[in-house]
């Protein structure tokens, strides 16, 4: 039975740097100026991380999060929640294909092809896993 309060998702996403969460309910102003500045930097990021994916053939999640309502607090809240989950699920789409290209250079170094077993190993490592449903993809 899975524990519903628990996320199973793996978070390899950095932080944002400015902690404005803190400011939540001291000051609610300076915490809307912290959220839009996250989102900004998450929209940098995104754009980044779908440079690197385009590159490498690595297939890129949906990106819902761009067309989202950004009009008051609550909608930035929601789309700075969810362009965080798709930028995680880029980050470790990334990982996979690093991890599959690195299975591949030891075995080449080696003198050999890499075999099924690790192909699997390096794609299906749990803890890169990309393609479990996001939270609104639930439903």
């Amino acid at each position: 039975m899975v524990d519903r309060g628990q996320s199973s998702r793996v978070w390899i996403l950095p932080r944002f740097k400015d902690p404005y969460w803190k400011e939540k309910k001291s000051s609610p102003k300076d915490y809307y100026v912290g959220l839009r500045q996250e989102w900004k930097f998450r929209v940098e990021e995104q754009e980044e991380l779908v440079t690197d994916l385009l590159n490498m053939g690595v297939r890129i999640p949906h990106r819902r999060s761009l067309d989202m309502r950004r009009e008051n607090r609550c909608d930035y809240e929601a789309a700075v929640s969810r362009i965080k989950e798709e930028n995680n699920r880029m980050l470790m789409r990334r990982s996979r294909y690093f991890m599959l290209q690195l299975a591949t250079e030891m075995a080449e170094a080696s003198g050999r092809e890499v075999t099924e077993h690790e192909r699997n190993a390096a794609l299906n490592n749990d803890k890169y896993k990309s393609d479990y449903d996001m939270s609104d993809e639930d439903m």
